[in-house]
């Protein structure tokens, strides 16, 4: 009869703790999240690759908006130098984790970016809004490197050209009201 006391006295405790120590997990999580997000715009606004380059893995897979899949980072890096040979300027950029799942060595965070940018030819800067996925693994060191990222801008091109789409996006493609 005590055993099963002290077993219920201990469950209840676990019970009682575990809720508040994943909260403290998932804080921690979103402010480490936060800190890379940041370290990565500050490497984007000085136009500093190889850091921003840095915080990948080697074999990293991107899937930008309106682009093909890249691999790696070597690709990465090509990409990074033809843009800014086309004299792209990133003028502000700023992320915010919403949500974030760790399994095992992974993290996966989702989160909203605001961009905004010049490039040549334009008559004034690209201001956008959107959604990003990445997927992080947790290196040796215990430091997180992306492994993978995609995003998406919240901006309709065909609006934007002045085409079809407006507010409700593809009704025009479906020949009426959705």
């Amino acid at each position: 009869m005590r055993r099963s006391r002290c077993l219920v006295a201990i469950l209840l405790t676990l019970g009682l703790a575990l809720p508040a120590l994943a909260e403290q997990h998932e804080s921690a999580l979103m402010e480490e999240l936060t800190a890379i997000g940041d370290e990565l715009s500050e490497a984007m606004l000085s136009g500093d690759w190889e850091t921003m380059l840095g915080m990948y893995t080697e074999d990293a897979i991107s899937l930008p908006n309106y682009g093909p899949r890249m691999q790696g980072i070597e690709a990465f890096r090509e990409h990074h130098a033809q843009m800014s040979a086309a004299g792209m300027k990133i003028l502000s950029f700023e992320s915010e984790p919403t949500e974030a799942w760790q399994a095992g060595d992974h993290v996966i965070e989702i989160g909203t970016f605001e961009i905004s940018l010049e490039m040549p030819g334009m008559p004034e800067k690209i201001q956008d809004k959107g959604k990003y996925m990445t997927v992080y693994v947790r290196d040796a060191d215990g430091a997180l490197k992306i492994k993978a990222e995609t995003w998406n801008t919240d901006m309709n091109p065909m609006q934007v050209m002045g085409g079809p789409g407006g507010e409700h996006g593809h009704e025009h493609e479906h020949g009426g009201e959705g």
